[in-house]
């Protein structure tokens, strides 16, 4: 695991170029909604109005074929019989009762009446109407006059109040048709006479309520499909959205990677050119404080005291410049196959001295997992084979060590494991030291960045710079059993290793030497 040291902001969906999108959308969602109900209702009606227009087309014939019925099965033989027609009397009642029922049996017809010129019920299928008045509609006239009206539908409920009132109950809607009851003409070319007013009501909820339930059908399916299309483009919305902000950060995070780069290459030029001119002459303050000493044999204390302290603080800057050219100039690491165990060996080997007068102890491990035990440093390990310059990795894994060592401030354990898994060298370094502080962790790797007195800053970045040039990471973290870890992971090396007979061995002990 990687550790970024370069953040960008998040950024607000206001922001985005395609935030206009999503007033778009919802446009789009109110066009396409009115669209949909207006297409609906527009479809709706149109089946409405043609079942309304089959059911007037239906009246019409029905009447027409009762006209013609009454006409000829009754009103021609009874006249013909009694000279007149009396519907008061039971026997011509009847007959025409006969008829009627005959031409209506087994069709929706509600109710049959038949006005004469009084505007009086002179029939109906209800017998107790017979002879009553004010039951004629107010466009009986037209229709005793001869002409043809409109059917109409008789209506019990509002119509938007009707979706509320289902199931319908029967009568709820009713057509009712009026038609003059006309006889023949006496001669060619005469109008036929006007014989009274047919009113024919049918009862046609049942269909209504059809058409009522092809209009919700319609309506449900056109918002369905409405929201399914708006749901689809606010979902390829947020998408593009969240895609394009991913990339704008990863583009906000190369620009700040990039500016940070270009700084610290510019910082790299001066640094270098700096150190570069402060390196000879400090080399001739060391190599000169080195000659006193040998020379100060016969001067007093005071004086050889003085050329110490010279000595220790011109090998220090020496350091500290040595520090700042190693990491302004990079250099290209070798590809040699290199045992991960035994440069740790070489380093543990240089450090043992220091180690044991600090009072910090050593344990070695072969997995995360497994327990770590006080073990010799020459003692016999699995290789781990790498790809890389033996130099570079053994400059950080000192560093590493030499950091979790001054971070115990004193006796402590330093944990160190190593181990490969699939084609990944792993090296964990723990100390039992404090840790870190949460949040400093994301700073730790940022040059120049030190939490100690008098020092550089640029030591870890070194180990980052040397384990990213091997194709590694490198991840600071605390250890959930406390103190500090430095986990870094290595690509494995492919192909052939060496025998063992042609593998260097550690030393045995360690001296003095700068890295």
């Amino acid at each position: 695991m990687s550790v970024v040291t370069s953040s960008a902001a998040p950024i607000p969906e206001k922001d985005l170029p395609l935030s206009y999108a999503r007033t778009l959308s919802w446009l789009s969602f109110v066009v396409i909604l009115l669209t949909s109900l207006g297409l609906s209702f527009f479809i709706s009606n149109s089946a409405r109005q043609t079942l309304l227009t089959r059911q007037e087309d239906f009246a019409h014939l029905l009447a027409q074929n009762l006209n013609h019925q009454i006409y000829q099965r009754f009103a021609l033989p009874t006249l013909l019989a009694y000279g007149r027609i009396a519907l008061r009397q039971n026997t011509q009642y009847r007959r025409l009762d006969e008829v009627v029922v005959s031409v209506i049996h087994g069709l929706s017809v509600q109710r049959l009446r038949i006005y004469d010129f009084s505007r009086v019920v002179a029939y109906s299928t209800d017998k107790a109407e017979i002879g009553r008045p004010g039951l004629a509609p107010a466009n009986v006239e037209e229709v005793l006059r001869g002409h043809s009206v409109k059917p109409e539908i008789i209506a019990a409920i509002p119509d938007w109040q009707t979706p509320f009132h289902l199931p319908l109950q029967p009568g709820t809607f009713v057509l009712r048709v009026l038609y003059p009851l006309r006889g023949e003409a006496l001669r060619p070319g005469q109008d036929p006479p006007i014989m009274g007013a047919l009113e024919l009501t049918q009862d046609i909820t049942g269909d209504y309520e059809q058409v009522l339930a092809f209009q919700g059908i319609i309506i449900v399916m056109c918002l369905l499909s409405s929201v399914i299309m708006f749901g689809l483009l606010l979902m390829l919305i947020q998408r593009a959205e969240r895609v394009l902000a991913e990339r704008m950060q990863k583009n906000r995070l190369l620009e700040n990677e990039l500016h940070s780069n270009e700084k610290l290459v510019s910082m790299g030029r001066v640094v270098a050119s700096i150190a570069h001119e402060i390196r000879n002459p400090l080399g001739i303050i060391r190599s000169s404080a080195e000659l006193l000493q040998r020379r100060a044999d016969k001067t007093d204390t005071g004086t050889r005291r003085i050329l110490d302290a010279i000595y220790d603080e011109a090998v220090r800057l020496s350091q500290t410049v040595n520090d700042f050219l190693d990491y302004a100039r990079p250099r290209k690491p070798r590809q040699d196959l290199v045992d991960v165990q035994l440069v740790l060996d070489q380093v543990l080997a240089f450090l043992e001295g220091e180690m044991k007068r600090v009072s910090v102890g050593i344990e070695r491990g072969d997995a995360p997992g497994s327990p770590v035990w006080p073990a010799p440093i020459v003692a016999e390990k699995t290789p781990l084979w790498v790809r890389g310059d033996k130099d570079l990795l053994y400059r950080a894994f000192y560093n590493i060590l030499v950091n979790g060592q001054q971070a115990l401030d004193g006796p402590g354990i330093l944990t160190i494991n190593a181990w490969q898994e699939n084609d990944v060298i792993s090296i964990a370094v723990r100390d039992t030291g404090p840790g870190i502080d949460p949040a400093l962790l994301p700073s730790l790797l940022d040059p120049f960045f030190t939490t100690k007195d008098g020092g550089t800053g640029l030591g870890l970045p070194i180990v980052n710079s040397i384990i990213s040039s091997h194709g590694g990471h490198i991840e600071l973290d605390n250890a959930p059993e406390g103190g500090a870890v430095v986990r870094l992971s290595l690509p494995a090396a492919e192909g052939e290793v060496p025998a063992p007979e042609e593998r260097e061995t550690p030393p045995e002990t360690g001296g003095d030497q700068n890295a």
